[in-house]
């Protein structure tokens, strides 16, 4: 859909948790000024059309900064970055006729943990006013804000809840969806059903990036949006056939199944059904708004963890500004090794081969991320332009139990021994749409 500050929700950005110490008060206002010279470098013109085509896009440009020992999160550290979540985006839209029309939308990014190329690519057709078919490659629509993750003027934060939005397995697939769009007495509807698959060299589970031969089949799944008033739910559910390759596990399953111990082996395989289950609530009025949204990942994997994650957000519009407080929080199972093992680890002198390769089958389940994190957002937006927004958020980040994936040790051994982790995420944005 064409991209429009007209067909955007109004949303609200990040403010003080509270006056930072001196040096990072310091670090945040040179932050703020290096952000205002990447603004002054865009051009503010919107692209000229003819009447079959049409080119929208957006840009983002945002710094971040972490106040927390020897850890990053999100790609942010102790030092001011602008190339962690800064993108821009260019999404012509083609109508060949006044029912179909075909879609691409190419993603420039700064960020190392993400490829710049073709986001989604997608034809679409329009039965009549209330029947709409895509196909092509789509968002996967797991959380209330999948279909405009990318545009930063779409939603309140710099950043969604990590805790939802950096554990979505995958962000697109390749397939078709359906979607059913109308309106009862005082109620809204819109029910959209999808199938298809993904095939990519990664995944995330538990907000970890994973490096994979991703393949993830029958996936099907559906959203219900229904409207009242200043109310609106959402439903759904997506489930799928993982038939994945973890490239950090292979050389270990190897190794344990031309040593005989299939059982420990078979709890490495990435082979089976996983579901996500998310349901969503929002709240607006023209003074504020409230919103609610919770997901649940479930899988069959013995070294994948279950996770619960939602957040609460509360938020108040007092003229071109926003302000907005957000809770959110992750928690993960644990995860489920086998015991065949064990021997070789309580006495190493049975067989020293195998308890060193014991030692390595139970150091890499003990690497799982399988703690939890809570986060409280303070943040404000201002909209100083119709399709301009400044925005600052400050999040304070804090584990309910290691290790939760979301903060990374720059020493790979202690992020694991360590005890709970905290820190303090600074981040201004400028996000323009067009």
């Amino acid at each position: 859909m064409k991209i429009t500050s007209s067909c955007v929700q109004r949303v609200s950005k990040v403010g003080p948790l509270g006056l930072p110490e001196a040096c990072h008060r310091t670090r945040l206002a040179s932050l703020i000024v290096a952000l205002g010279c990447g603004v002054v470098s865009v051009a503010s013109e919107s692209l000229e059309v003819t009447d079959d085509l049409e080119v929208s896009g957006f840009v983002r440009v945002i710094g971040g900064y972490l106040n927390s020992d020897d850890n990053s999160v999100d790609g942010y550290r102790d030092g001011i970055s602008l190339h962690q979540q800064s993108l821009i985006a260019i999404q012509p839209t083609y109508h060949v006729t006044d029912q179909l029309s075909g879609t691409v939308q190419w993603l420039g990014h700064s960020g190392s943990g993400r490829e710049s190329g073709i986001e989604w690519a997608y034809l679409t057709y329009d039965l009549d006013d209330q029947w709409q078919i895509k196909a092509g490659k789509l968002r996967m629509p797991f959380f209330y804000y999948s279909d405009s993750i990318d545009v930063g003027y779409s939603y309140p934060w710099i950043s969604p809840p990590m805790q939802l939005y950096n554990n979505k397995l995958f962000p697109t697939f390749e397939g078709g969806n359906v979607s059913y769009s109308s309106s009862f007495g005082s109620y809204s509807l819109r029910l959209e059903g999808l199938y298809g698959y993904y095939n990519n060299d990664y995944v995330m589970i538990g907000g970890t990036r994973l490096d994979a031969e991703a393949h993830f089949d029958d996936m099907y799944g559906f959203n219900l949006n229904l409207g009242r008033g200043n109310y609106n739910l959402r439903l759904a559910y997506h489930t799928g056939f993982s038939q994945t390759s973890l490239g950090f596990l292979k050389p270990l399953k190897t190794a344990l199944e031309q040593a005989g111990f299939s059982e420990s082996a078979e709890t490495l395989a990435a082979t089976g059904p996983m579901s996500v289950y998310s349901v969503g609530l929002n709240y607006e009025n023209f003074s504020g708004f409230m919103r609610g949204e919770w997901v649940r990942t479930v899988t069959e994997l013995d070294f994948s963890p279950t996770q619960t994650s939602y957040y609460l957000m509360a938020g108040k519009y007092v003229g071109d500004w926003t302000l907005h407080l957000t809770f959110a929080c992750a928690e993960n199972t644990r995860t489920r090794p086998s015991d065949e093992l064990q021997p070789f680890v309580e006495d190493p002198t049975i067989n020293p081969g195998l308890a060193q390769l014991a030692a390595g089958y139970y150091y890499t389940y003990d690497r799982i991320p399988t703690g939890g994190l809570n986060s409280v957002t303070l943040g404000t937006r201002w909209d100083f332009r119709a399709n301009m927004a400044l925005k600052l958020d400050v999040s304070y980040l804090k584990e309910t139990s290691p290790y939760s994936g979301f903060f990374i040790s720059r020493d790979a051994d202690a992020q694991q021994n360590a005890d709970t982790q905290t820190g303090t995420l600074y981040q201004v944005g400028w996000e323009w749409v067009f």
